[in-house]
């Protein structure tokens, strides 16, 4: 291995271009970078195997922190290594969250490697490279990104047990509770091992999603014990209450509600815990408390998503409540096909909703492809409509990441007509839609194990309910 050594270089190949050309808009407004709110600092070294062939890819190496923000990219953290492979950087993001963190060549025109990456106050991570590149990629090491591969490595440990199973079909409740117990033990028990980091606290909320309709009774009392720090304490707050709902009933349920939205620390999880209760309402067919609430909500927090999602209460509570026919849509794919929903009638459909680079669909996605693979493309469809519009930040993000299925966008965002009709506002979200083209349920958030247990009822309706888990 040599040191780096940073040398000018102007090549362009033809397939780069979209992804250079956003590159480039980062590295011009990389002195333009809004109020950050977090630091947050990355360092390390790039070496570079002289006997490679292809060195020119390797010359004028770049590493950058960035966030998409429609078609400009914002960099965080910008750095170029010194003659002896050496970089430092400073990363300034305007709250703590999941980044794309990626090695650049030629100047900063060809992608070389891209990962998630956790900028958290305070933290201080280490980067060794060797190009070329070999094995697992960029591995940066902190204790905020050591609990993001531990929160990975927990969630491919699922994909594969929940993919082999569905595969097979030959395991039994037995086996899949003893499955979803693991995988939600590990994922709680991150806290321990890496308290007060980004993924642990995400990884805690995962685990209620995975136990809920197993054992609620362990949900609510874990979900007790989810702090308001957490960015994902609504959706604990969602997660409990539909948990307390089918242990104790309707009036529980809000009862939780009012605890929870007391330990909240900002209006916007006041907001969010709020919405719970909108639902918990349309969720008992009680449409006038839902409007009521509805109405509550918009005045205490008009600021808010959850606000835009609460003023559609009533058509929610008319048009998509399960077992109601689902609402016509007709999309163009990627591909350029013409889609109907109508045209998919005869099989189950799974509709998502979701916006490229957002936290909680990167750390889900495994999940959802793995949903998507145990399944045949003639037995069940998968369409994802983003509502992101801008076409270049879409193709950027689909680049290097695998979405099955057929895909749109919506072209006005989410004033979109494709996004109104089923009011997803706030994403990722899925509306499970039956062969008879009769809304099963939705799923926001973290409802991704449970569209799991209703579409394997749909595929198998003659199988009988799973046994729920006891409490260990």
């Amino acid at each position: 291995m040599i040191p780096y050594v940073p040398v000018l270089s102007s090549t362009v190949s033809p397939g780069q271009r979209v992804l250079g050309a956003l590159l480039l808009v980062a590295l011009g407004t990389a002195c333009q970078q809004p109020a950050p709110s977090i630091q947050s600092h990355l360092k390390g070294q790039v070496l570079v195997d002289s006997s490679a062939d292809g060195l020119d890819a390797y010359r004028d190496v770049r590493v950058l922190v960035v966030r998409p923000d429609g078609r400009r990219l914002d960099t965080l953290g910008h750095a170029r290594p010194g003659p002896d492979g050496h970089f430092q950087m400073s990363i300034s993001a305007p709250k703590r969250g999941v980044y794309a963190l990626s090695l650049w060549g030629r100047g900063g025109r060809e992608q070389l490697a891209s990962t998630e990456y956790v900028v958290a106050p305070g933290d201080t991570a280490a980067l060794r490279v060797e190009l070329p590149m070999r094995g697992d990629g960029l591995r940066p090491v902190s204790p905020e990104n050591r609990a993001l591969q531990a929160y990975r490595t927990a969630m491919s440990m699922h994909q594969r047990l929940l993919t082999r199973r569905l595969r097979t079909g030959a395991a039994g409740a037995n086996v899949q509770v003893q499955n979803i117990r693991l995988t939600s033990s590990v994922l709680w028990r991150l806290q321990d091992r890496y308290p007060g980091t980004y993924a642990a606290e995400f990884a805690a909320v995962e685990s209620l999603s995975l136990l809920e309709g197993w054992n609620d009774s362990l949900v609510v009392a874990r979900a007790r014990q989810i702090p308001s720090s957490s960015p994902r304490y609504v959706d604990a707050a969602h997660i409990a209450r539909r948990a307390e709902a089918r242990r104790h009933g309707h009036r529980a349920a809000l009862t939780l509600l009012d605890t929870l939205e007391a330990r909240a620390d900002n209006s916007w999880q006041r907001a969010g815990v709020q919405a719970a209760r909108i639902q918990a309402f349309l969720d008992s067919a009680q449409v006038e408390p839902a409007l009521s609430a509805s109405q509550q909500l918009r005045a205490r927090f008009p600021n808010t998503p959850w606000a835009r999602w609460a003023r559609r209460t009533e058509y929610e509570a008319t048009r998509l409540q399960p077992g109601m026919p689902a609402p016509s849509l007709t999309l163009r794919t990627l591909r350029g096909d013409t889609l109907s929903l109508r045209s998919l009638r005869g099989r189950p459909v799974v509709l998502e909703y979701y916006r490229p680079g957002l936290d909680l669909y990167t750390l889900q996605r495994p999940l959802r492809n793995a949903l998507h693979d145990a399944t045949r493309a003639d037995s069940v469809a998968f369409v994802s409509v983003s509502i992101e519009p801008d076409t270049v930040v879409n193709r950027a993000f689909l680049q290097h990441r695998r979405l099955p299925g057929h895909r749109a966008i919506a072209a006005d965002g989410a004033r979109d007509s494709l996004v109104t009709r089923y009011n997803a506002v706030r994403v990722p979200s899925w509306v499970l839609i039956d062969s008879a083209g009769t809304i099963v349920d939705r799923y926001q958030a973290s409802g991704l194990p449970a569209l799991r247990q209703s579409l394997t009822q749909l595929l198998q309706p003659e199988q009988s309910a799973p046994t729920p888990l006891s409490l260990p």
